[in-house]
């Protein structure tokens, strides 16, 4: 197993309209309008002060002794539908972008997303409710 770092300056999180990019370390509070099961107008906040429409997204990596055990996403679904989002991921081993399986996230829960990758960044895009 090869041992990776990189020094990532803070990223603008949204690289596109509603698509959202991450790295392993942060923990992003970000608020959302539903129109016609889409999520929409999505912007990262400070803290928490709308959390009927606010969305917490932490990704982490879990090392130890300097060994890569595993990557985790975690994601919380303030509104009252299941969550769903597309996910891209860059790994070391790949060196191209790869698509990845997410699972919904029940409504008032926080969803929790495993992979045995290094994982270098995470795209979350294609943001929607449903029931």
């Amino acid at each position: 197993m090869r041992y990776y770092q990189q020094e990532v300056k803070k990223s603008p999180y949204f690289v596109e309209k509603n698509t959202l990019q991450i790295y392993p370390g942060e923990h992003l509070i970000i608020e959302a309008d539903v129109k016609d099961g889409k999520l929409e107008s999505m912007k990262v906040v400070k803290e928490n002060v709308n959390p009927s429409k606010t969305i917490e997204i932490e990704f982490s990596q879990d090392v130890e002794d300097r060994k890569h055990k595993g990557m985790m996403l975690q994601v919380s679904n303030p509104f009252d539908k299941n969550l769903l989002y597309d996910a891209t991921m860059y790994t070391v081993e790949e060196t191209k972008w790869v698509d990845t399986s997410i699972l919904p996230v029940k409504p008032k829960l926080t969803g929790f997303e495993l992979w045995n990758d290094v994982i270098i960044t995470l795209v979350l895009h294609n943001w929607r409710l449903q029931n």
